[in-house]
């Protein structure tokens, strides 16, 4: 299976145009939702237990 005849298509798509647009908008929305600045999961405990 060539992978390269598969991703070809798919990393033009995304490069010129309305895929790169998309590509933006995809990079965007992960950036909004998925900060890489956030701070790490802890676990929340009620007070006086």
């Amino acid at each position: 299976m060539d992978f390269n005849a598969l991703l070809e298509p798919l990393i033009n798509f995304f490069s010129h145009g309305i895929g790169a647009v998309i590509a933006q908008i995809g990079q965007f929305l992960y950036g909004l939702l998925y900060p890489s600045n956030a701070e790490a999961a802890h676990i929340i405990t009620e007070a006086g237990k």
